[in-house]
């Protein structure tokens, strides 16, 4: 392989790994949405702090917290900055060199 497919490889992958978490996010919207449209109701209590900031949501229906869910999950994966490096080793690649040590000397048994 040469490091265009090697870069090209790795450019594909990002991409994927990009779309799923895309199309994930889209489906957790979409069933929080279908949950706000429906009318459902619970009662619970969310806390979050992250770096001082806090965040509080009580006895809210679970279609907004779907949907506020699969909104941080869509910003996180765009957001996200994957990049692809190709790192050349500073020797050639090529076969093992192999090196023996010297055979004993026949001259000396005898």
């Amino acid at each position: 392989m040469n490091d265009n497919s090697i870069a090209l490889a790795g450019l594909v992958g990002v991409f994927l790994i990009k779309i799923t978490c895309f199309l994930l996010g889209f489906l957790v919207v979409r069933m929080g949405h279908d949950l706000l449209e429906k009318g459902v109701k619970g009662e619970f209590k969310f806390k979050g702090s992250i770096s001082g900031a806090r965040a509080d949501l009580a006895s809210a229906s679970p279609g907004l917290l779907f949907l506020l869910l699969g909104v941080i999950l869509i910003g996180y994966a765009m957001a996200l900055n994957k990049g692809v490096q190709i790192v050349r080793p500073s020797t050639p690649v090529g076969p093992p060199t192999v090196i023996l040590p010297p055979l004993p000397d026949e001259s000396a048994k005898r």
